[in-house]
């Protein structure tokens, strides 16, 4: 079955503007999962595995397995019933910003074949904490597996400094409530002013103390760059340690790079993030680095550049608890997550593992 999406429906799909095939997609997500007979007629054809080989858990929270849907794929928590049906064991949503925020002007999403990658330039569109905050609270009882909500500060003109750091902390506190988990994107490479929270020692620092006024009652991450130097990673651990609420971090948010590119098209697009295999480099450094150095207080959550089951192996091998995809998805159809799992599980009885937990940071102890 998977042939026939790479082979034929991918090829269709791949002829209309991605944004628009993103939210055609949605939609048929959201009908689909609306009742128990069309997410049973889901989950009988993407067949979700059970094992328990690969139960796990993050920051508490129990998951059927470590595959996530990363944040960007469903923004506003619309299909996470039908998402759980496909196959995976949790689902970030968002970025869900304090204001609306139309984003960036479109075209701002490109496909590049050749890499099996996307160019995003979306610059955190968003209905606001406010809207998401009213749908969320009649909705998120139902939701069937856990949940983490990103939140960051809106992409809007004149928006920085501390009026833009009172925006995600709007955001923050009007959305952790329906929250098995809040992740704090302080890494969007796509805003208007290009200020990463990630960056900047004093505005990250002010950013922690500031969500530490609010008392968080959720497990929070944070979301950081894969640009990010290895001293800026060992500051960044350094300032976030002592906050019991910070649990760990989301690793790596999309690059700027193209270095390894192949696709024709990859010259062209100046602006916006690269995600895919182009990025897998960077972010596997970028976890290795901080779970060698910070594994001993925190958790990690993998993305990028994961292709392969070997691509999501090796993240779990280099400190990933768990581990989140978007564009392989686009790439590899429904029936890819589940998949990945029945092949991990492979994997981990080869290698002798008798829980995926076991595997976690192998590769990065003692070295």
């Amino acid at each position: 079955m998977s042939f026939i999406y790479e082979k034929i429906l991918k090829p269709v799909f791949f002829l209309f503007d991605p944004e628009a095939m993103h939210h055609f997609f949605n939609f048929v997500g959201r009908i689909l999962g609306k009742t128990g007979f069309t997410r049973w007629l889901v989950r009988g054809f993407c067949w979700p595995v059970a094992d328990e080989v690969l139960e796990t858990d993050i920051a508490g929270i129990k998951l059927a397995h470590p595959l996530g849907v990363g944040a960007g794929f469903d923004k506003e928590g619309r299909i996470v019933k039908i998402l759980k049906e496909v196959g995976f064991s949790f689902v970030e949503v968002g970025t869900v910003t304090g204001q609306m925020s139309p984003g960036n002007p479109r075209p701002r999403l490109w496909r590049l074949p050749l890499d099996n990658a996307l160019v995003v330039n979306y610059g955190l569109v968003s209905s606001g904490a406010d809207v998401c905050r009213q749908r969320f609270a009649e909705e998120s009882e139902e939701w069937p597996i856990p949940v983490g909500i990103s939140v960051a500060k809106s992409n809007v003109p004149n928006l920085s400094g501390e009026a833009g750091l009172e925006d995600l902390l709007m955001a923050f506190q009007k959305l952790q409530l329906y929250a098995n988990y809040v992740t704090v994107n302080v890494s969007c490479p796509n805003v208007g002013d290009d200020c990463l929270y990630c960056d900047d020692s004093n505005l990250y620092r002010e950013l922690l103390k500031r969500i530490n006024d609010l008392h968080p009652f959720k497990p929070v991450f944070f979301k950081l760059s894969p640009e990010l130097s290895e001293d800026r990673m060992l500051e960044i651990l350094r300032d976030t340690e002592p906050y019991p609420w910070a649990k760990g971090f989301v690793l790596t948010n999309l690059t700027h790079s193209r270095d390894g590119l192949i696709s024709p098209k990859k010259d062209e697009l100046k602006s916006g993030g690269v995600s895919g295999p182009g990025l897998r480099n960077k972010a596997d450094k970028a976890l290795a680095f901080m779970a060698k150095n910070g594994g001993y207080r925190f958790e990690f959550i993998g993305i990028g550049g994961i292709d392969s089951v070997d691509d999501l192996y090796r993240k779990i091998r280099l400190g990933a608890s768990a581990v989140q995809i978007v564009t392989g998805l686009i790439y590899h159809g429904p029936l890819w997550p589940s998949q990945l799992m029945r092949e991990l599980s492979a994997k981990l009885k080869e290698d002798g593992f008798k829980n995926v937990r076991e595997a976690i940071g192998v590769d990065v102890i003692g070295k």
